[in-house]
């Protein structure tokens, strides 16, 4: 009985010595979840609805005061509620939205409340472009850490995503497009947010493009001729011819199906001009399809047929041994075409710095200084690809951003999958661009058994007049808008294709303009929806009768001489020779 008296005397006066028990601080405190859930507005305004849930690990109760910053005085319809009591206070100013909130927590509880605002100026682009990264935090010390942390971002109304940052993102549903990630977020620590690029679709665009002709002598520019490239379809384009302010000789379809115009300028006299504007319509879709390393051939399986786009060409120095090289150590033991195609853009995206570089350098003078423009990225690119055995080609055209821009990208051909794109400067600034296109890639023409950028030339007798550099404009159109421009190019296309028929008769493909005029009149009774699938059908008809009676302008002559001046020339000739022939006859006589 001593001992166990001595024994609770001796462990009360340990109690009584030892230090308290250390209530927990509120930086202890944690959030177990926290959800921001952005949904993006046709107009770019963010809707923001936010959960916490924090918990107190402590015994006792804890009071909070939290100061929640939105990074933008352009709010509106601030609310903050909660299960339990909370008050909340909203200030601007200094380009900051302050939400202060005061809040009681229980010992060994939670409290979840929640935040929602709208706001402006997070989502940028134009046109049919989304584009903004959400939900991104950084903690100090001072601040809770998120156990659990999940965002979610959804499109616009129409819009499909187009790509995403973390790439292991999960893609939730896809109309509309919901993307979500999910992480923790230590205190100190931060998450840089989820980026997210959306495209409403189909993109709808309308393209001018004006060349002016110069003739700064004191002759006539005599019939002149105009052959330009138009446009080139695939898989993620629509594209159609709409008209021109001069008349359309014919259309055809060059060796890698691009489409030509040539156009009759006539004539220009001596210290005049004369512009010649064509216009074009684009219905642009986002291009993701769904290819995997596993759907890919090996290189060995490319057809024989397709030798011309290994081939060296002028910017593509393939036989040289500094692109040899460089190829087989990026490329290594691969022989996939879908990695050594990954591989290769990766390279040229990492390594080439971009900067405007005129005139055009090509793929060694690029793999040498390591700097260029979209030329030099796809330069290189082809040059690299070809070296080991895949073929590539060249895609000219344009990007539209915030402007409108000429741009270059690529193509690879995939054993299995055909020819598919992928953009290597894009994807230095953008994120994945490989085997997939935005619908803000406009292809005007595609080049692999040629490496000129040139799209046009000219024929003229007597004076030779100067060609201005091309003039680009392009409108963003409406539902409505498209339907009245792609009505308009289907009448353009169907009389280019009624001249030509005019000219060589042809039963089948008579029928098939019948066709092309039956659909455009009912396009221009139908809705705007259905008025654009029949001004398409309508074009496509058209270009069938094109495609087979457009053929490239003839190329008589080596010397530009007026036709009119053949029958004189060819007089004057038969005059010399038959006093030739007399002189010879005298003489022999």
């Amino acid at each position: 009985m001593k001992k166990l008296l001595l024994g609770l005397a001796t462990l009360l006066i340990l109690v009584a010595l030892a230090p308290p028990v250390r209530a927990p601080q509120p930086s202890e405190t944690y959030y177990e979840l926290v959800e921001r859930w952005y949904i993006i507005g046709e107009d770019r305004s963010i809707s923001d609805n936010e959960n916490y849930t924090i918990y107190n690990p402590s015994w006792f109760a804890q009071s909070y005061e939290i100061t929640y910053p939105i990074p933008t005085e352009n709010t509106r319809d601030v609310n903050v509620w909660s299960d339990s009591s909370i008050s909340y206070e909203v200030s601007r100013g200094g380009g900051t939205t302050a939400i202060k909130l005061n809040f009681s927590v229980s010992g060994r509880s939670r409290l979840t409340y929640h935040i929602s605002y709208v706001a402006d100026g997070w989502v940028s682009g134009s046109g049919p472009r989304y584009r903004a990264t959400l939900g991104g935090v950084t903690l100090g010390p001072n601040n809770f850490a998120y156990h659990r942390y999940i965002v979610r971002v959804r499109g616009p109304a129409g819009s499909k995503l187009f790509l995403k940052n973390p790439d292991d993102a999960q893609l939730l549903e896809n109309d509309p497009p919901i993307v979500q990630y999910e992480t923790s977020v230590s205190a100190p620590g931060s998450f840089g947010g989820l980026e997210a690029h959306f495209y409403t679709q189909p993109a709808y665009f309308k393209l001018a493009l004006t060349e002016r002709f110069v003739n700064q002598s004191t002759g006539v520019s005599k019939n002149v001729t105009f052959d330009t490239i138009l446009f080139a379809h695939s898989p993620s384009q629509f594209a159609a011819f709409a008209g021109a302010n001069l008349p359309v000789k014919t259309m055809y379809l060059d060796d890698e199906n691009n489409w030509h115009g040539v156009f009759d300028v006539g004539d220009i006299q001596p210290g005049q001009s004369k512009d010649l504007n064509i216009g074009f319509v684009y219905v642009e879709n986002v291009y993701t399809p769904d290819i995997s390393k596993n759907d890919v051939g090996a290189i060995a399986d490319v057809p024989s047929g397709l030798s011309s786009y290994l081939e060296a060409r002028e910017y593509w120095e393939v036989n040289d041994p500094a692109i040899g090289w460089r190829a087989d150590q990026i490329v290594g033991t691969e022989k996939k075409a879908y990695e050594v195609a990954r591989k290769i853009v990766e390279y040229v995206s990492n390594y080439v710095t971009y900067e405007v570089t005129s005139p055009r350098k090509g793929a060694l003078e690029t793999l040498s200084s390591g700097r260029g423009d979209c030329d030099c990225f796809s330069d290189l690119t082809i040059a690299l690809s070809r070296a080991v055995g895949l073929p590539a080609r060249m895609d000219f055209g344009w990007g539209y951003q915030e402007n409108l821009v000429g741009h270059a990208w690529v193509e690879f051909y995939l054993p299995g999958k055909g020819w598919q794109p992928a953009d290597p400067t894009w994807a230095k600034s953008s994120g994945d661009y490989l085997f997939k296109l935005d619908p803000i890639h406009l292809l005007r023409y595609v080049r692999g058994i040629s490496s000129s950028e040139s799209a046009s030339k000219y024929t003229w007798y007597d004076v030779q007049p100067s060609v201005e550099g091309e003039n680009v404009t392009l409108l963003s159109l409406t539902k409505s808008e498209a339907a009245q421009a792609l009505i308009q190019a289907g009448e353009s296309t169907i009389n280019v294709a009624s001249n030509l028929l005019a000219s060589h008769p042809n039963e089948a493909l008579a029928q098939e303009l019948d066709f092309a005029r039956a659909r455009l009149e009912q396009a221009k009774v139908a809705s705007d929806e259905n008025a654009i699938l029949l001004a398409q059908e309508a074009v496509r008809h058209a270009n069938t009768v094109v495609e087979a009676l457009g053929k490239p302008p003839e190329t008589g002559f080596i010397f530009p001489i007026d036709p009119r001046y053949l029958v004189l020339i060819l007089a004057v000739l038969i005059s010399v020779a038959g006093v030739a022939a007399i002189w010879i006859h005298k003489r022999r006589a």
